[in-house]
């Protein structure tokens, strides 16, 4: 079906169209008239400017109309199609268009493209006006086209994770707030260490900051270095391929879990072996863009020209992402407990191995292996001296992952509906309670109690520094082992919770 036959996109269309898109447009028509009139007037008279050339010019006033673009069709788009959908989720209208003979993609495209049509107006404009600031501004024609396809490519990516996030979130409110936060906290680590941190190519940072960089900026001592090309274990690439190939991959799987969600709205939008994939293609590609400053022997720099410890402690942040990246997968793995109990009492009472298979327990262990072997390439070839850190690192994140499986499935078990509460209440004070507690008592081996500290303390040693935070590495593998016996604890109370659960079940005599 052509999208212009496609009704969804119709309907939105004129939703759009009837709000009124001419004032919108007229807008971003001033905004860039506006920056082209101040390039004009400096090419008129270069001494009442600042500037030392035309193409010193032309590249601020097009980095404005960047910005401007930035944020009228990514953020604002992006918010509007997680809102609409949302909104039209609640009010039923999804549910009715479900029951129309179009195909789950069918639906999913009306609603990718036709929300943010005033938007992408307002970008179009701009763009246009853009080129006009280029040319007259003697830059490179390439210059605006990489820009522009990475400005698209972004809001197509976001515009698909925007649909998903409308089909999982509850609260429409929710849905617009999420998008915008996402955008704006996600790029901030990247700013301390552009070429290495994977957010700055998915959302393109980099590469958009990259192609306006003609030398000033280089300095390939330090961890702010905004020019040349980021490598992928070593083999270097362009940052704009880099992005778009990282936006096309996830976008894949971003696809099929909208399609799914659409066609089985109480399903997990991916199934297991894709959620593994997509969280392996993350953490490796993360871990292979720091790669090269440690190229296996970390926490010794391998060139001896680069020190990140004091400045950015990368491995630290990217442990932390691997745990929320692999939170958010878990939570989406985790079935809800009455479809496991219905299955378990069709296949055989007390069935509790199909409980555990059903359970998001081994996902867990899938996760665990993916996020460890991405972490060991950092190690692989100092990992009879650095084992302890290795296994600490590890150990962490089979913790934390078993921990909060654990505590999900037992809360939602023992407190239905109220269980997102209580997992939050419980995660706080494993996690955030022992680093208030130490700074209310000024003792910082409370902090260490923290579910997030033996992995982040471990990576966080220096080169040629044994200092781990007051804590050598074989108590902090002894903290593991004791945050283990945590997990322990859980599996014995989610494993009693089952087992009353399916004995309720079976009291229960069936209903005639």
């Amino acid at each position: 079906m052509n999208i212009n036959e496609n009704p969804i996109f119709l309907t939105q269309k004129r939703l759009v169209h009837r709000t009124g898109v001419l004032a919108a447009v007229l807008i971003a028509a001033l905004i860039g008239l506006s920056l082209l009139s101040g390039l004009i007037a400096y090419l008129t008279a270069p001494a009442s400017f600042g500037f030392y050339s035309p193409q010193e010019a032309g590249k601020v006033f097009y980095a404005w109309i960047i910005g401007v673009e930035i944020l009228v069709l990514i953020i604002g788009g992006f918010s509007r199609t997680s809102k609409v959908l949302a909104d039209e989720r609640k009010a039923g209208l999804l549910d009715s268009n479900r029951l129309t003979p179009l195909k789950p993609s069918q639906i999913v495209i009306g609603y990718w493209f036709g929300p943010p049509l005033r938007e992408l107006y307002m970008s179009a404009m701009l763009a246009a006006i853009g080129l006009v600031i280029v040319l007259l501004g003697q830059l490179p024609l390439m210059l605006w086209l990489e820009t522009q396809v990475l400005i698209a490519s972004t809001a197509l990516f976001l515009g698909l994770l925007a649909v998903l996030i409308g089909l999982v979130v509850q609260r429409p409110q929710n849905s617009a707030i999420i998008p915008a936060v996402l955008i704006i906290l996600l790029p901030l680590f990247s700013f301390i260490m552009p070429k290495f941190m994977l957010s700055n190519f998915l959302l393109p940072v980099f590469p958009i900051v990259n192609l306006f960089d003609n030398g000033e900026f280089a300095d390939t001592s330090s961890v702010r270095d905004w020019s040349g090309w980021p490598e992928i274990f070593g083999v270097v690439i362009s940052p704009t391929l880099l992005s778009l190939g990282l936006q096309i991959v996830i976008g894949f799987f971003l696809w099929r879990a909208a399609v799914r969600k659409t066609a089985k709205p109480f399903q997990a939008p991916l199934l297991r072996w894709e959620a593994a994939v997509l969280f392996g293609i993350l953490a490796f590609a993360q871990q292979g863009l720091m790669w090269g400053i440690w190229r296996g022997h970390f926490p010794h720099i391998s060139d001896g020209t680069h020190n990140f410890s004091d400045e950015a402690p990368m491995l630290p942040i990217v442990h932390c992402a691997t745990l929320l990246l692999g939170t958010i997968a878990l939570a989406f793995a985790s079935p809800q407990p009455e479809r496991v109990r219905v299955e378990a009492l069709r296949t055989g009472v007390g069935n509790l191995p199909l409980v555990f298979s059903r359970s998001a327990l081994p996902f867990a262990l899938v996760l665990l292996a993916l996020g460890g072997a991405a972490l060991f390439t950092q190690c692989a070839a100092a990992i009879s001296s650095t084992w302890t850190i290795f296994a600490v690192a590890a150990g962490n994140l089979l913790d934390f992952f078993l921990i909060f499986v654990l505590l999900l499935e037992y809360c939602r078990l023992r407190f239905g509906r109220r269980a997102n509460g209580f997992v939050s209440l419980w995660l706080f004070v494993l996690c955030v309670l022992p680093f208030i507690l130490a700074g209310v008592f000024s003792e910082s081996a409370v902090g260490r109690l923290s579910l997030l500290s033996p992995g982040v303390l471990a990576l966080a040693n220096s080169e040629g520094s044994s200092d781990y935070g007051s804590a050598d590495p074989h108590s902090l593998l002894l903290t593991v082992l004791a945050q283990f016996g945590i997990a322990a604890l859980l599996f014995v109370a989610w494993r009693n919770q089952w087992q009353r659960l399916l004995a309720k079940a079976v009291a229960v005599p069936p209903s005639k």
